[in-house]
């Protein structure tokens, strides 16, 4: 998948477009590696180290990361800035991963009901 996947009028989709896009964990993952490969080295190195991204394999680690970053205080304005737009796009990613979750959900517990009005 490229970072560069364009709206059907044209334009680059924003992050979030493609959040709103995804229908599953992978894709929210995916989203949220390629966002995280546009951290330029600068904007990775003024990062304090329990901040920097690790290795983001699932949903919890997504969670997690939006968490670190949304609670963080920083008392360089530019640093502020980079956190919380960091912190911004994986909340969404997380709220997204949320939002499919229940999607899943539901219809299982459609299958549920109908089995016990069966039995």
């Amino acid at each position: 998948m490229s970072v560069h996947q364009l709206h059907p009028q044209g334009h680059p989709l924003t992050w979030q477009e493609r959040l709103d896009d995804a229908t599953g964990e992978h894709d929210v993952l995916q989203v949220v590696r390629d966002y995280l490969a546009t951290i330029s080295h600068e904007e990775y190195a003024s990062l304090p180290p329990e901040l920097r991204p690790g290795k983001i394999v699932d949903a919890n680690d997504i969670t997690t990361y939006a968490f670190d970053l949304v609670r963080q205080e920083c008392h360089d304005e530019g640093l502020q800035h980079i956190v919380q737009r960091m912190g911004h796009i994986l909340s969404r990613a997380s709220i997204r991963l949320s939002q499919i979750m229940v999607c899943e959900q539901k219809p299982q517990q459609g299958e549920q009901q109908q089995s016990r009005a069966g039995d």
